[in-house]
């Protein structure tokens, strides 16, 4: 898994690179394979091919690194990533909100709902991956948890389909 990733940790500090590289053995544990994205940019989607998901995403923006992952199967979540929610949603300006109605949730949406202060809320379709603002060792365990949610939550549905 590591030479997969060499071009990613290899733009790393050490602190970073500590912090990465234990999420991404952690998604490598649950089965989930990082794949080089066919663009000029380094980006890794890790997806698993047993279940035909991904999970997560490493790239650079801004010449930092950046993570995006999916937690939409978690219902409780600190404020970091409520706030992730919430800033996606006004990225862009609200537009991309809703159901999709794409077909993939087999009853009900599937995904993340941001509730502001005035009660109003909005849904973000679970299909598409959070990004999380600059990360610290602080909060990798509970990007370990959240993750490790979202990968049993694709293992009962797979089951039950």
């Amino acid at each position: 898994m590591e030479t997969t990733l060499n071009d990613f940790f290899n733009s790393l500090n050490d602190e970073d690179r500590k912090m990465y590289s234990k999420i991404a053995n952690f998604a490598y544990e649950l089965g989930y394979k990082a794949k080089r994205a066919k663009t000029k940019d380094i980006n890794y989607v890790f997806t698993s091919s047993k279940i035909k998901k991904h999970l997560l995403k490493f790239s650079f923006k801004d010449g930092k690194p950046n993570l995006k992952i999916k937690f939409y199967a978690s219902k409780n979540y600190s404020n970091i990533f409520n706030n992730s929610v919430r800033e996606v949603i006004e990225e862009f300006n609200f537009k991309y909100t809703g159901c999709y109605k794409c077909g993939k949730c087999k009853v009900t949406p599937t995904g993340y709902i941001y509730e502001y202060p005035d009660g109003k809320r909005y849904f973000r379709c679970g299909s598409e991956l959070i990004e999380l603002p600059s990360i610290d060792e602080s909060i990798v365990p509970e990007i370990l948890r959240l993750l490790k949610t979202q990968h049993e939550y694709y293992l009962s549905n797979e089951q039950a389909n």
